[in-house]
């Protein structure tokens, strides 16, 4: 919690300029700013409550920063190809072994993964510039990730708005919702797991057994 003390302590001073220092931020996160996003949406919430900035405003240009910086990232991955991941500065980004994960999440999961990366911290800044590279349409992407930070967003900004005045409470709170987003995703996986493969089991059910012999076909002529 030291991180959300320390950033308190530097945006209260600017007033309203926190905004734009909020979004710098969530922009910076999405380039790999060594910073949590939820704890820059958690202070939001706090400076809300205190009455520094407007929640509504807040969340709106959280959302904002968030999609800008992921869109960035989508971008480069976009115009550079698979090649960005070994190019300078990217090495460290797409190690072997984090390049492995992020395959098999993709091979697993398809466009969908693009929903779950935000929620997945360590994995969300690879896997948007993956998705970039694998030439996915960025209507594609600005929709699924627009939908979840549309989640994300307003409920972190919400958890400091209630609990902020009670660090200790919020810690909490903090760990829980992360432990219920996690679960959340991972029974959503499942579920979308299970559907596709009922529905591919389906479509490989043959509607009724094949007569090789055409009998019942001779016998419906003969009724008539």
């Amino acid at each position: 919690m030291q991180i959300l003390i320390d950033l308190l302590h530097f945006l209260t001073p600017y007033g309203h300029m926190s905004y734009a220092a909020m979004f710098l931020l969530l922009l910076a996160c999405g380039f790999g700013l060594p910073m949590p996003e939820d704890i820059i949406l958690v202070t939001g919430g706090i400076l809300a409550a205190s009455g520094i900035v407007d929640p509504y405003i807040t969340i709106v240009l959280c959302i904002c920063g968030v999609l800008c910086g992921d869109g960035a990232i989508f971008f480069i991955g976009r115009r550079f190809g698979p090649a960005i991941k070994t190019a300078p500065g990217f090495r460290r980004l797409f190690t072997p072994k984090r390049d492995a994960k992020v395959s098999q999440v993709f091979q697993r999961y398809g466009d969908k993964v693009i929903f779950m990366a935000r929620f997945m911290p360590g994995l969300r800044m690879p896997i948007f510039m993956t998705t970039g590279a694998y030439q996915v349409p960025p209507w594609k992407f600005f929709l699924l990730d627009g939908f979840a930070a549309l989640i994300s967003v307003p409920v972190w900004v919400y958890l400091g708005f209630l609990f902020g005045d009670n660090l200790e409470l919020l810690e909490r709170k903090i760990r829980h919702l992360q432990t219920g987003m996690f679960l959340g995703l991972i029974g959503i996986a499942v579920a979308v797991i299970a559907y596709f493969k009922l529905r591919r089991k389906k479509s490989l059910t043959p509607v009724g057994p094949a007569d090789p012999t055409g009998r019942a076909d001779q016998a419906g002529s003969f009724e008539r």
